[in-house]
């Protein structure tokens, strides 16, 4: 395969794929773009080509400005980033800034971006599941409704009609767990104070 059907053959590559690829030079004007662009900000790649970043971006511009002056200082830049687009709605994505350095010079920099929009909503479902997973567990360890209870030891039957003592009972439904005391009249009824005696000459 010769050098140019090897370029043509990494040209048809990097457009079918889904991920925007691009390279910008050293002052933020585009030098190559696939296809994708067309998809994310309705430009095809001839439109691309000589455009500035500022230009491309818009508004997002200044957000990612700082990942562009520190990707030309030649340090590799990976963000995250929420990408309105052209007919409404947004893509999640991740970005990765690469810095084309030649002999110690940044030339310019290649740019992928990658979408991530369906595992953002996965993950967004999976904390809507644990969350209502939750909330589920906390529901069915509240006591709701009318507890058979005996009259005397305070014993409750449960579903089964089993007697369980009361502490048992709670503790095997709730997160509650019990601590034992005595509570005043408890106390005086159980351990009545020695009636006292006038005292004698």
């Amino acid at each position: 395969m010769t050098s140019i059907e090897l370029s043509t053959a990494a040209l048809t590559t990097v457009n079918h794929i889904s991920a925007m690829v691009a390279y910008w030079d050293r002052d933020q004007r585009c030098v190559f773009a696939n296809e994708s662009y067309r998809d994310w900000f309705g430009r095809d790649p001839e439109q691309m080509v000589g455009m500035t970043m500022k230009e491309l971006l818009g508004p997002l511009y200044e957000k990612n400005l700082p990942y562009i002056q520190a990707v030309l200082l030649g340090e590799k830049q990976v963000f995250e980033r929420r990408i309105p687009l052209p007919g409404g709605g947004f893509r999640d994505s991740i970005a990765t800034y690469t810095p084309d350095i030649v002999g110690g010079v940044v030339h310019g920099f290649s740019v992928h971006v990658a979408d991530v929009t369906a595992l953002r909503e996965r993950e967004a479902a999976l904390e809507r599941t644990i969350r209502e997973r939750d909330e589920a567990l906390k529901e069915v360890l509240t006591l709701r409704g009318l507890l058979p209870i005996c009259a005397n030891c305070k014993s409750i039957r449960d579903d089964q009609g089993a007697w369980q003592p009361i502490e048992k009972y709670v503790a095997d439904r709730t997160e509650a767990s019990f601590t034992h005391g005595i509570c005043p009249e408890c106390r005086e009824r159980l351990y009545p104070k020695p009636a006292r005696t006038p005292d004698r000459p």
